[in-house]
């Protein structure tokens, strides 16, 4: 099977730019080709105006500015000799047939014979797609169509046709799934295909029934939301997201394509709201104004209004009590009450429609739940929230209402629901009364695959055997915050590993490796003056990292998410880090008052005094670091801030990351020779002058915020050593401690951690 390394992405807009931005994240080397500008002095303008934004935004679509350089902008009419080196080519162009017809004739001599060729449509059927295409070129045809920002969804359909060589598909597949980081889901050739199938009947229902009901947008988002794991925006904010404009049109393609019985006929009517809304130029975010407006006022505080879906004008808000409450799954047993009514019209015939569609749109109703989950950001898909209601309940009402019942979904009634068994034996129910396994990618481990009972476990941690050797340590307090009982559980733990296995993974199944230290408890202790307790954590902290660090055994952690502070400063004193490309590391202990005293400060000082054959330039690079408090947007941006090595690896799927941990652990534990006894030689005259231009432009830099500069001397002052001369990591610890019970000393300190705690949110003193 030809390896996937060069690339070619035909549209630049925002999906196309998406696509291209992810496949050069994963390594490849990328063509992007646009139209050529009419009039256009650049004739490659478009391509390249979408490569120089790939890195600007919130949420750069380059998880490495340096990945640039992968890009190659380029033109349709003067670089189509390009594609003959390329292994893989990606159109992205308008969701018109005519034109993607007529550049796949265009582009058809310039193809390798074995280039895989792929569309990112959402809504053209692949059979139109191939209809004037060669057999060779049919054979290599399949749609993979991205969510939007590819980068960040983790969901890929995969649409094959009669023609497409199964070698063609795998080879999409694969790809997709260990390179791009993607789920990819098996999807029949039809309208919609899986996520938006389901989901355009979830919001068309959810705008129609609003209307009808006279419920409130904002009442509408607060019970779709978090009672039914669906994503936090709820369904009118996520309409502004995607635009409302998309939304009429594809309630009308629908309408098109769909045979006249299909459910969702029905659910497609009432809704010139959508139209109306496009109208008046109200489509979303994208202009600032939708169903909900941002704007300020004259003295330029923040307004926030909402749409009044009677009148189509604004208003201002709801907010707080004036909201209604929010149901649970229960809302069946609550009939009659208006809310839980509207919960009903809308849930009823979007779980109903689900059960409909198997297995017209997939076989496997574990992949209508991956889709709706990793496209649409639902915390359970359908099929788990039609076991978490009861079958029973949906199908009892659904008769009462007499409205038809699904095959499947009288079938789950019968059986107590879809899902059974556990772990790698889960089994799914399908139509047909058989039970088939959940999908799953080859050579993926989660943690709760291992059900055997735990080695070790504490109410803080809890120690499994991964097999091979290897235990998996996993951290079990909500997010992973860390504090004196996680630490003393993380030690006791080390001192199972070393009698019984020979090496360890630190991780989890969460969506965060760690949020850093317990700031709640850190918080109570200094109020109520138990200063103690908080030297007696930090000694602890310390204490564990060293022996971390040292262990007999290699240590490797899996991060992914957020591993900021303590989380971060674990990393750094493990022997290797395999890192989810989405990993959010940093040592942010300045944005709350504080220095990294858990070693962090220690260890970096050391990392990049070692790097860069310096002390001196060691201190400086670690002071850049820790007095912003840097916190990196991936994992090779955590590279390059000193907070993961070089050799530490970068996991483009989260659902690999464990299996890739133990895979590394058992590579280290061959031959593992623990690290020996760390020691530096500090001048602390040098350090000091180098390091006080830097305090100094700090000052200069936060004028509203001169306690950061505070924060930043008790940094500066380990990162000296002190009084300078030969440190071990002992003597530079206890030099943290000191900086750190001074600073917790401090009222400011104290305020930018209340201010953190109730607001999520740094406070600049």
């Amino acid at each position: 099977m030809t390896a996937i390394k060069k690339v070619a992405v035909i549209g630049s807009g925002v999906m196309g730019a998406g696509i291209a931005a992810h496949f050069a994240n994963a390594g490849a080397e990328v063509v992007l080709l646009d139209i050529v500008p009419k009039d256009a002095e650049d004739r490659s303008m478009l391509a390249k105006g979408a490569i120089a934004r790939m890195t600007k935004g919130r949420a750069p679509q380059l998880a490495d500015p340096a990945y640039a350089a992968r890009l190659t902008a380029g033109n349709l009419d003067d670089d189509l000799d390009q594609l003959s080196t390329c292994d893989w080519v990606v159109e992205v162009v308008l969701e018109d047939l005519a034109i993607k017809h007529a550049l796949y004739a265009k582009i058809a001599p310039f193809l390798r014979d074995d280039a895989l060729l792929s569309s990112n449509t959402s809504t053209i059927p692949l059979a139109d797609l191939v209809s004037q295409m060669d057999e060779s070129l049919r054979k290599r045809f399949v749609i993979v169509h991205f969510f939007n920002p590819p980068r960040y969804m983790r969901l890929i359909e995969l649409v094959t046709g009669p023609d497409t060589d199964p070698a063609a598909a795998e080879r999409a597949r694969a790809f997709s799934d260990e390179c791009l980081g993607k789920t990819v889901v098996p999807c029949n050739d039809r309208p919609g295909f899986i996520a938006n199938r389901l989901g355009g009947l979830w919001m068309n229902a959810a705008a129609r029934e609003a209307v009808a009901r006279g419920i409130t947008v904002e009442e509408a988002d607060t019970v779709l939301a978090r009672p039914f794991g669906v994503p936090e925006t709820g369904v009118f904010a996520l309409m502004d997201l995607i635009g409302i404009d998309l939304m009429g049109k594809s309630r009308l393609s629908m309408r098109n394509l769909l045979e006249a019985d299909d459910p969702q006929q029905f659910h497609t009517e009432g809704l010139e709201l959508f139209d109306q809304m496009a109208a008046k130029g109200l489509v979303g975010r994208k202009v600032g104004a939708g169903f909900y407006r941002r704007s300020k006022d004259e003295n330029g505080k923040p307004v926030a209004d909402a749409v009044d879906l009677a009148t189509r004008e604004y208003r201002a808000q709801a907010k707080g009590p004036e909201l209604a409450k929010s149901f649970g799954v229960d809302f069946i047993d609550q009939a009659g009450d208006r809310l839980a009514d509207y919960a009903w019209a809308v849930m009823g015939p979007t779980l109903s429609y689900a059960a409909y569609c198997v297995p017209e749109i997939t076989a496997n109703p574990a992949d209508i739940d991956a889709a709706m989950e990793l496209g649409y950001n639902w915390r359970m898909g359908p099929f788990k929230l039609i076991d978490k209601i009861g079958a029973d309940k949906i199908v009892a009402r659904l008769k009462a209402e007499g409205q038809d019942v699904p095959p499947l979904l009288a079938l789950a009634a019968e059986r107590g629901g879809i899902y059974s068994g556990q772990s790698r034996d889960r089994k799914v129910l399908l139509p047909s009364g058989e039970q088939a396994d959940v999908p799953r990618g080859p050579g993926v481990i989660f943690a709760s695959d291992l059900t055997d009972a735990p080695v070790f476990q504490t109410e803080a941690v809890v120690l499994r055997d991964m097999g091979d050797g290897v235990a998996l340590l996993t951290i079990t307090a909500p997010n992973a915050a860390l504090d004196d009982q996680v630490m003393t559980g993380v030690s006791e733990a080390l001192d199972v590993v070393g009698r019984d296995f020979k090496a360890m993974v630190i991780g989890s199944d969460g969506n965060h490796f760690s949020v850093g230290a317990n700031l709640k408890k850190a918080l109570d202790r200094a109020d109520a003056g138990e200063l103690d307790l908080v030297e007696g954590q930090l000694a602890i902290g310390q204490a564990t990292m060293r022996k971390i660090k040292y262990a007999p055994f290699p240590v490797v952690s899996a991060a992914c998410g957020l591993a900021l502070g303590g989380g971060c400063e674990i990393l750094i004193h493990s022997d290797r880090v395999m890192a989810a490309l989405e990993s959010n590391v940093g040592l942010v202990e300045a944005n709350v008052g504080l220095l990294p005293a858990w070693g962090g400060t220690t260890a970096l000082l050391l990392l990049k005094a070692a790097e860069l054959g310096d002390a001196v330039k060691g201190a400086e690079a670690a002071f850049d670091v820790i007095s912003v408090a840097l916190m990196t947007g991936s994992a090779p941006m955590a590279q390059h801030a000193g907070y993961l090595r070089q050799t530490d690896g970068v996991v483009m799927n989260r659902d690999r990351l464990l299996a890739e941990a133990k895979t590394a652990a058992l590579a280290l534990a061959e031959a593992y020779n623990p690290a020996p006894k760390a020691e530096i030689t500090l001048d602390a005259a040098a350090i000091n002058a180098a390091l006080e231009p830097k305090l100094a432009a700090l000052a200069e830099a936060v004028p509203d915020a001169p306690y950061t500069v505070e924060i930043a001397r008790e940094t500066a002052r380990v990162l000296a050593g002190g009084d300078g001369g030969v440190l071990d990591e002992e003597a530079l610890h206890r030099l943290e401690a000191e900086g750190m019970m001074r600073l917790i000393r401090q009222d400011k300190t104290i305020e930018r951690m209340r201010h953190t705690m109730a607001t999520g949110k740094p406070l600049k003193n």
